[in-house]
């Protein structure tokens, strides 16, 4: 099975819990990214693999209008009855793949994603498809999984991800970020690593992880070297992981 169908199988199966997220649908971390963009009512929007919606609706309030994209039909059912339930009417739903949007050059004032990179198959074509319908000037925004940089981080803990999840492809570390967003025509405004944890057993729950393959994560935080401890703590009831916040604008 090829990616684009594990994703869609993972996720359609689970579309109502990811709308229920506290994680995705944490109004604080959505007014910070509403805060870093400073959207203008005018502008246009494109969020790239909306999920539950939660990216397109805190957008929909501040701008005039939001296209929000995903793979997975049942996700964007969910994110429908989502923006129904706050009221909101100016988001159009789509499928799209991320990797050939069926979108012409330069439509959008702002293209974001959030907690998406890491499925995404051929990262490199995605990125340029983003800056690709995005206008010169317009702001782009991206918050995702990340490691902390250094080749065990960037092994063990995308190995305890595919655990998780069969259809996680990879959390780049911000080392890799740099190198990803070099080849993009972007200039960076921001960007930053932020510490946070997993909430256990919900993360494993919400993917229905395997006994054994939780077991299996737990071995491999057990074995992380002294640094790794250091960066990774985790107990019975979370996880310590990292996400990688980026916003730019086209050149």
């Amino acid at each position: 099975m090829d990616n684009l169908n594990k994703v869609r199988k993972n996720f359609g199966q689970r579309a109502s819990e990811y709308r229920k997220s506290s994680t995705h649908g944490n109004p604080v971390v959505l007014e910070r990214m509403i805060e870093l963009i400073k959207p203008s009512s005018e502008a246009s929007a494109l969020d790239v693999a909306t999920g539950g919606g939660h990216t397109a609706i805190a957008l929909a309030t501040s701008v005039q209008q939001v296209v929000a994209i995903d793979i997975t039909p049942e996700m964007l059912t969910e994110a429908k009855i989502a923006s129904r339930q706050e009221g909101i009417s100016n988001i159009t739903f789509r499928v799209e793949d991320v990797h050939n949007l069926n979108i012409p050059d330069c439509q959008f004032d702002i293209v974001a994603s959030r907690f998406a990179v890491h499925h995404f198959s051929d990262v490199n074509k995605a990125l340029r498809e983003m800056c690709r319908v995005l206008k010169p000037g317009g702001k782009f925004y991206i918050l995702d999984c990340s490691v902390i940089d250094g080749e065990e981080f960037e092994k063990e803990i995308n190995h305890i991800e595919l655990l998780r999840d069969s259809s996680h492809q990879f959390s780049y570390s911000p080392r890799l970020w740099n190198q990803l967003l070099k080849e993009l025509p972007l200039t960076i405004e921001h960007t930053s690593l932020l510490k946070e944890q997993y909430e256990l057993p919900l993360w494993f729950d919400r993917m229905e992880t395997a006994r054994d393959s939780r077991d299996k994560i737990f071995q491999i935080l057990k074995n992380l070297s002294a640094e790794g401890k250091t960066h990774y703590p985790f107990g019975e009831n979370y996880i310590t992981t990292y996400r990688f916040e980026i916003l730019a604008t086209k050149n």
